[in-house]
């Protein structure tokens, strides 16, 4: 991948991948850091990425173990802020109820929810991205559903 080639890959991903690391991470500086070390990691393996292949599961697979990497060197795990998914839910008066609920989620259950519902990809996406199975993945979704509406008393 040349300079350029690397250039556009920025441009074309950097904004929902920072935005995927601030719902994973809950912190603005995490977040900057998994960016910052995915786009290193990307230059430097990008001879690894197969071409036949689509290159934002990829991206996001690499996004997410920076994520996690990341949390498990802080040891903590701390809550999604308010204003980092407000773009992704519509107003309403229980915004925050909704926020605190997907960020009481475990890791397992956030993440493909946040891909599914913040990013709009297809479950397909969502499990070549996080190196699951199809089905896996479709019970992971159906059970991040049942917390959250446990979460409202709806379950």
């Amino acid at each position: 991948m040349d300079r350029s080639q690397f250039q556009q890959l920025y441009e074309d991903y950097a904004s929902d991948l920072f935005r995927m690391a601030l719902a994973v991470t809950g912190r603005r500086e995490l977040a900057k850091d998994a960016l910052q070390e995915t786009f290193l990691r990307v230059y430097r393996f990008s001879d690894q990425w197969d071409a036949a292949r689509p290159i934002r599961p990829w991206l996001y697979r690499i996004l997410l173990n920076e994520c996690n990497r990341l949390l498990k060197k802080e040891a903590t795990h701390l809550p999604v802020e308010d204003h980092q998914l407000e773009q992704s839910i519509p107003s309403s008066e229980s915004k925050i109820d909704i926020l605190d609920a997907v960020a009481q989620l475990p890791e397992t259950y956030r993440v493909p929810l946040l891909l599914k519902y913040m990013e709009n990809w297809k479950e397909r996406e969502i499990a070549e991205a996080l190196s699951v199975n199809l089905n896996t993945l479709k019970s992971r979704l159906a059970k991040a559903k049942k917390m959250m509406r446990e979460a409202y008393g709806e379950g």
